[in-house]
């Protein structure tokens, strides 16, 4: 009766051999996934410890595949720079941004690990120990990575999934009363123009990106990466539209603050109608704008501002009982506003994002006062 071929994954008869004093090598042969038998061995200082290495190395085996960029050999700083040579649709922020954090938190404390020997459970461990923003990082950097070690075969499970997903606690989301929004602007202004201050004035565009930003609630920096070509004063109604994002210094590396063309995620450009406050900022503005492609807010050079400057300048002139508000909170301000008037979806359609449920998370203040229901609960009481 002819001796039954070995399935794929299966080995035969283990055999141990002396080499010499102290040393002995275990073998076997294996039939790997892609049907080819092929000769395994191991060694170890007797003849278990032989043994032992040897069905440690065929439980984890992978084929050998020719020519792989990458093999259970390869080490994490490795597997790094092949898992960024994939990424060539990753916007270049993105990119620096993963590979700065890979050289602080990664390179050096995990780098020099080989692909098989970073576990769920020594993951868990690392990342829990250094800060919440840059464990988020580089937990997708790590997925990513191990992504593509299981589509070359080399893993069956990504050891990274079940590891825990930090968050830091989000405060909860509060938007401006009108007497707040008031005190702001009084501020910005008595900011602007203190006396005693020589040489150019901070803040000298914070009162018309403030009440630009009051007034639409987009994005700072689509607010800032906003052209002259992209505002519309003399329609009826007036609009702006939003077709860019300033990127402030370093978030490209090597690059000074400057306009991507392109939205938040690639999203389409969105246009917003322009109540008066706005209009008034904007034709304040208009003097200063020659040219069509140029930005509508501009430095004292003529360029894209920076957004941190103009927060810089925010932080400096607030009162400390209005020390909360940064840029963002106008852009919370406007969708509690629409939303408290004209419903969620109008604020979701003003804030022009594709989901409601982001709106609600990140954009409205919780409302605390449930609805006068008298009536209605009154008949149900009353069996009617």
């Amino acid at each position: 009766m002819p001796r039954q071929r070995m399935a794929p994954g299966e080995w035969g008869k283990i055999t141990v051999k002396k080499l010499g004093p102290g040393r002995y090598a275990a073998s076997t042969y294996i039939r790997d996934e892609d049907g080819r038998r092929r000769e395994v061995e191991r060694t170890g200082s007797s003849e278990e410890d032989a043994r032992r290495s040897l069905l440690r190395h065929l439980k984890n085996r992978t084929t050998p595949v020719s020519g792989a960029v990458i093999t259970e050999r390869t080490s994490l700083s490795e597997l790094f720079e092949v898992w960024m040579a994939t990424k060539d649709r990753l916007k270049q922020q993105s990119r620096d941004d993963y590979r700065r954090v890979w050289n602080k938190y990664g390179e050096s404390q995990l780098g020099a690990l080989r692909v098989r020997e970073l576990s769920t459970s020594r993951a868990e461990r690392y990342l829990a120990n250094i800060p919440v923003s840059r464990a988020q990082i580089l937990r997708v950097v790590l997925t990513g990575m191990f992504s593509t070690a299981v589509r070359y075969d080399l893993l069956t499970v990504n050891p990274i999934r079940e590891v825990t997903r930090r968050r830091s606690k989000a405060a909860p989301v509060r938007a401006l009363t009108p007497e707040e929004f008031a005190v702001v602007r009084s501020a910005v202004q008595a900011y602007r123009s203190r006396p005693g201050v020589s040489g150019p004035r901070p803040g000298r565009l914070l009162l018309e990106f403030i009440d630009v930003m009051a007034s639409t609630g987009c994005r700072p920096n689509e607010v800032l990466g906003l052209r002259w070509c992209d505002v519309d004063l003399l329609g009826d109604p007036p609009t702006m539209t939003l077709s860019g994002t300033a990127l402030d210094h370093g978030r490209v590396v090597g690059k000074s603050v400057h306009r991507q063309d392109e939205r938040k995620g690639g999203a389409p450009d969105h246009t917003v109608i322009l109540p008066k406050l706005a209009v008034e900022a904007l034709a304040g503005l208009f003097g200063n704008g020659t040219d069509p492609e140029g930005p509508v807010f501009a430095n004292r050079d003529g360029g894209w501002m920076s957004l941190a400057n103009l927060r810089r300048s925010l932080r400096a002139a607030l009162p400390d009982e209005l020390r909360w508000v940064t840029p963002y909170s106008f852009r919370r301000t406007v969708a509690t506003v629409v939303r408290d008037d004209l419903g969620p979806a109008e604020a979701q359609a003003q804030l022009s994002h594709s989901k409601l449920s982001t709106t609600e998370q990140h954009y409205f203040q919780r409302q605390t006062q449930g609805p006068d229901v008298r009536d209605t609960l009154d008949r149900y009481a009353g069996g009617k």
